[in-house]
């Protein structure tokens, strides 16, 4: 599908059912007037679509909408509307009138980014996913329809009614659509492969505001893309995804307290190197932080087991250390996701917040240094109020690599031939604004003091998980310049006029580097 440059909006809004004749009324009123595109595009979707699709800025329900951002930073942006569509063509609509107007537009999911600007827009539109509830899985149970506005709890939930599972998020309270269009690490990935390698079918609202439906065969190029392109093809409104019976699991968390750490590195090795091949239904990750309530230092363990099998011997090596707690126990995928998020739901809301990450060859030594970076570093914010900070490992496991591998490849840039690695992953939440530059500075100073060690070892591999990525980080350019050239033509290809780069501008865009280009 080759876009036109001579394109034309007016016509393409008909097509959709739009009665279009407000719209020139609307262009020539901001002739006359020094009401910005913005303004006229917020009157026009209401005019079209009634008032229960727009919240209006510094109304009652559009500061409710804020209030439910999950990042302090992305709810200090004020967007000048927020739209809230229901189908398809309502979306594409937006997207039209939105270049018909040159008003920019964000679109929000389930907002688990954690950088302002990723999922909301200052003086724009902000499009809020929510009505897109589907969950639907197929009458043979091999695929799951799911739409861009469900979190991951709410996803299986419903589909274990059905004795189904879906590759997805770990953590209950994260959208589907941030968390599959930038890859998507799930407890069956060791198996399966990433999320974006277990969709089928993206329906996808393009640039020129046509609805098409991406597979292997059918727009290829785009569904390659949008298997960790991120939002820079589109605004996918339907999942179609691999589904698979599931019944009980097994998993949990058990946290260690530092006498362990040796331990718990030791058990992170051996799982990455040896044990994630042996059995690829099971899901490792460790967590290094800094809890005063539990005494410092301490190590959270997350193991899960995607059968119900007490104690799968794969994890001996942790279980044989000494937690001073542990609730491993059998659970559905619901439950083992709320478990991963403490069981909590939005007390967290509103807080600052804050990711970082690189990707790593696997080395024993690697995981002390690291590990004792953050805690050497640790003073810095130390006196921060209300600071939680981690710092992760988590294996790129020999099986998640040659899933990624499934219809064609994804756009990430990894094969089996670079592994095995781990994503060095760190993230923190803090109470005031005024102490985000001392959090960023240490976050900063641990990925510089890493990766230039690594770098000295040959044990950098480049890559940046996007769904970790800082607002200081390229992730997009880690694919690899063959890669990138790519996305960037299918980029031009679906979208000529570039309407996904500049008038949807947050989160990570193609060749422009970090958003926010001084890292401190």
């Amino acid at each position: 599908m080759q876009l036109s440059m001579d394109f034309n909006v007016t016509q393409a809004l008909i097509e959709n059912g739009v009665d279009v004749s407000a719209v020139p009324q609307l262009l020539r009123l901001a002739e006359q007037t020094p009401l910005n595109g913005c303004f006229i595009a917020c009157f026009a979707l209401k005019a079209v679509y009634g008032n229960n699709t727009i919240l209006s800025n510094q109304t009652l329900p559009y500061n409710a909408f804020l209030g439910t951002y999950w990042s302090g930073q992305q709810a200090d942006i004020e967007p000048l509307c927020v739209f809230e569509p229901a189908k398809a063509t309502e979306v594409s609509s937006m997207v039209l009138i939105s270049r018909l107007t040159q008003c920019p537009f964000a679109v929000r999911g389930g907002s688990h980014a954690a950088f302002a600007g990723a999922s909301n827009i200052k003086g724009g539109i902000t499009v809020s996913m929510k009505k897109f509830n589907t969950i639907a899985p197929s009458i043979d149970g091999k695929y799951a329809d799911v739409g861009p506005g469900n979190r991951w709890f709410d996803v299986y939930t419903a589909l274990e009614k059905h004795g189904l599972g879906v590759v997805g998020g770990r953590i209950a309270t994260v959208g589907v659509p941030g968390l599959i269009l930038g890859g998507g690490i799930s407890f069956f990935s060791n198996k399966l492969g990433w999320a974006c390698d277990n969709v089928a079918a993206y329906e996808v609202v393009t640039a020129c505001g046509r609805i098409v439906t991406a597979t292997p065969t059918d727009y290829p190029e785009l569904f390659w893309a949008l298997r960790g392109g991120s939002g820079n093809f589109g605004i996918v409104t339907n999942f179609k995804l691999d589904a698979f019976p599931l019944g009980l699991m097994w998993g949990g968390q058990r946290i260690f307290l530092e006498s362990n750490f040796t331990g718990v590195l030791d058990a992170l090795y051996d799982f990455a190197v040896t044990g994630s091949s042996t059995d690829t239904d099971a899901a490792e990750i460790a967590s290094f932080g800094y809890v005063p309530s539990l005494g410092g230092k301490i190590s959270a363990v997350n193991t899960q087991y995607a059968k119900p099998v007490a104690h799968p011997p794969i994890f001996d090596p942790i279980r044989a250390l000494k937690p001073i707690a542990d609730d491993t126990s059998f659970g559905s995928l619901a439950n083992l996701t709320a478990k991963m998020n403490n069981n909590r739901a939005d007390e967290d809301l509103g807080l600052r917040q804050t990711f970082w990450d690189i990707s790593l060859k696997v080395d024993r030594e690697l995981y002390s240094f690291l590990v004792d970076t953050f805690y050497t570093n640790f003073p810095i914010i130390q006196s921060v109020e209300s600071i939680l900070p981690f710092i992760s490992i988590q294996a790129i496991t020999e099986g998640q690599l040659k899933g990624m591998q499934k219809n064609g490849g994804n756009a990430l840039g990894l094969g089996p031939v670079d592994g095995p690695l781990f994503i060095m992953s760190m993230s923190a939440w803090w109470a005031k604004a005024s102490d985000d530059a001392a959090v960023m500075n240490f976050f900063s100073t641990v990925t510089k003091t890493v990766k230039a060690y690594a770098k000295s070892k040959n044990l950098d591999n480049g890559f940046i998980y996007i769904n970790y990525a800082s607002t200081y980080q390229d992730p997009l350019a880690s694919y690899g310049s063959a890669n990138v050239q790519k996305l960037i033509a299918i980029s031009k290809k679906f979208d000529p006029m570039q309407v996904f780069q500049n008038l949807s501008p947050g989160y990570f865009k193609l060749g422009q580097g970090a958003p926010d280009k001084n890292m401190p």
